[in-house]
């Protein structure tokens, strides 16, 4: 069942005067009907720093499911065999076994036709297993000396109604002589690729379902190029079907439009063009289905277990990335509804997503800052985080709402990637104090590196900057989006060395346990005493602590929470 889209979907709402209260101190309107508080916002001093560090967790809260584009998006990330450890306890494997096809061909024997294709070859063609100079291992070779036919190599699998990826490497050793590839169900064509090079030009390209050929790049005699598709004859929220290219490892083609309709998927064919003689080589082809397992949080149960672990292993709040829009708000809206929501506290990180309608938005978040589960610092101030920038007029506005609507002065924590453009947006915009949304680490390298990395942050950014929310990165490795690229990062070739090794759950409890003790050894630098944890559940990105589904099956136990947990929150020096 899809989710509930509803904007009001979850209880305990600001009422309406709290919001206008508000919203009278965002739009700078004398008034609304209301009476002006007279408590002041700030209390011009500074409260009694507590004792023991409060311990946050970041929420990136996209595991929403196929039902909607961004879930079936992530899903995608986690489905390979190589990350489903990553996934979130809540998820299913909706297909154990996902490979459809994986041939390179190296086993058979040299000269034989390649096992499990059917082929055809007329004559003056043939298809072989071949071994090349130069070349480790085996492939497929389509020789074709006729100038009226050609040599075809099919393989099919089962019917897919849903997304599948398929990949091969191939080359002409003379190029551009009109060598295809079809991606089919039945009799329709969804998706076709060829060499071309009657134009001026020897090129890869693919035709649109009226029949013309777009230009994907140039290519080149005798030189192998590496070719990723995704296609997606029924993609979610009604989108029509589409495909992506990729050669190489780089996206050419983003959303092209089927050939030919078709529901399902169940053919791959290669073939050399009919009228013009060609040597094509084929190898290392698979065909896998690029939805395996669906991560879906969208239920008050699974909610409510969250708050549960989080709760057991001592998580003082979740910094929600606070998204309006739907379906990312979803997350919020479910703790907002749990009868549990009292057990772990709650605050707003605040980017792009929030500050591109600014004005709308914020009397609905500072209407909550009086709330008892919000979590405050010094003495009741409300902790916000603004990551990906802010302006010195939002600054002004939100502590402006606040006194307008008789609240503490918020404490405000500006995050950026290095200590100087912290410590500078920090001045600019007029906030409290620093912090950063993770560290992570390049090709490879072990997770203490990460930690050495970011302790010597946490005295960067101080001597920056002064006043840090220091943060505790439990992972870095995007290499899942860059197999399965998010439109948002147009950048994700860099991600394949974007990694860092896999920590264990006592390496981290070790970092949080640091933390704590550099709050305390620097109380001046750290005075709201929080270190904020990346992340809660950034699985695909390569950071979380929440409990995933190979911690239950294998250990029975959250082990990352078994061992944050038994990290004091007070009284830790080095």
């Amino acid at each position: 069942m899809a989710p509930n889209t509803s904007n009001s979907g979850y209880s305990s709402e600001p009422n309406r005067r709290d919001i206008l209260k508000v919203a009278t101190a965002v739009s700078g309107a004398v008034v609304l009907g209301l009476s002006t508080p007279t408590v002041s916002a700030a209390d011009g001093g500074r409260m009694p720093r507590a004792t023991r560090t409060l311990v946050g967790a970041i929420r990136w809260d996209a595991w929403v499911g196929r039902d909607w584009k961004l879930g079936s998006s992530v899903n995608r990330t986690l489905s390979p065999d190589k990350y489903q450890f990553r996934l979130p306890f809540y998820a299913d494997i909706t297909v154990p076994r996902p490979v459809l096809i994986d041939r390179n061909f190296d086993a058979e024997t040299t000269g034989t036709v390649p096992a499990g294709w059917d082929v055809s070859a007329p004559p003056g063609t043939a298809v072989s297993v071949v071994e090349l100079p130069g070349r480790v291992g085996k492939a497929a070779n389509l020789h074709d000396t006729s100038e009226s036919a050609a040599a075809t190599m099919t393989h099919t699998f089962s019917a897919q109604k849903g997304a599948v990826t398929v990949q091969w490497q191939w080359k002409e050793e003379e190029a551009g002589k009109w060598s295809e590839a079809r991606l089919c169900g039945g009799s329709a064509v969804a998706f076709d690729l060829a060499t071309r090079g009657d134009t001026g030009a020897k090129e890869l390209v693919y035709r649109s379902p009226d029949g013309t050929w777009n230009v994907i790049q140039a290519i080149a005699d005798d030189t192998w190029y590496s070719i990723k598709v995704i296609a997606d004859p029924a993609p979610p929220e009604g989108a029509a079907p589409w495909v992506d290219i990729f050669v190489d490892g780089l996206r050419k083609v983003h959303n092209a439009p089927f050939r030919n309709p078709t529901e399902v998927l169940d053919a791959l064919t290669f073939n050399t063009g009919e009228s013009l003689p060609c040597d094509l080589h084929i190898d290392n082809v698979g065909v896998e289905i690029t939805e395996a397992v669906n991560s879906d949080a969208t239920t008050q149960s699974i909610m409510d277990r969250e708050i549960h672990y989080a709760k057991r292993a001592g998580i003082d709040y979740w910094a929600f990335v606070y998204y309006p829009q739907q379906p990312l708000a979803r997350a919020r809206e479910l703790y907002l509804s749990s009868k549990r929501k009292s057990d772990v506290n709650w605050c707003a990180i605040l980017d792009g997503n929030f500050t591109g309608n600014y004005a709308m938005n914020l009397p609905q978040l500072v209407a909550r800052f009086g709330d008892p589960n919000y979590q405050h610092v010094l003495g009741g101030r409300p902790l916000v985080y603004f990551f990906g920038g802010a302006t010195a007029d939002w600054v002004a506005k939100m502590r402006a709402a606040c006194s307008q609507a008789g609240l503490p002065d918020p404490y405000i924590v500006v995050m950026a990637w290095t200590a100087q453009s912290a410590a500078d947006l920090k001045t600019n915009v007029g906030a409290d104090a620093v912090s950063r949304y993770a560290t992570g680490m390049r090709s490879g390298q072990p997770y203490s590196e990460l930690v050495d990395t970011e302790t010597n942050l946490w005295d960067q950014y101080a001597a920056a900057a002064g006043e840090v929310v220091p943060t505790v990165s439990t992972g870095w490795d995007k290499r899942p989006r860059y197999d399965y690229p998010f439109p948002w990062e147009p950048n994700y070739v860099a991600l394949k060395d974007e990694w860092t090794r896999q920590a264990t759950p006592e390496e981290i409890a070790t970092h949080l346990r640091g933390a704590v003790s550099w709050n305390n050894a620097h109380p001046s630098s750290a005075p709201a005493n929080t270190a904020l944890i990346y992340a809660w559940n950034e699985f695909d990105e390569g950071g979380w602590i929440c409990p995933t589904l190979s911690e239950l099956q294998e250990s029975g136990r959250p082990l990352r929470l078994d061992a944050i947990a038994k990290v004091p929150r007070s009284g830790i020096r080095k």
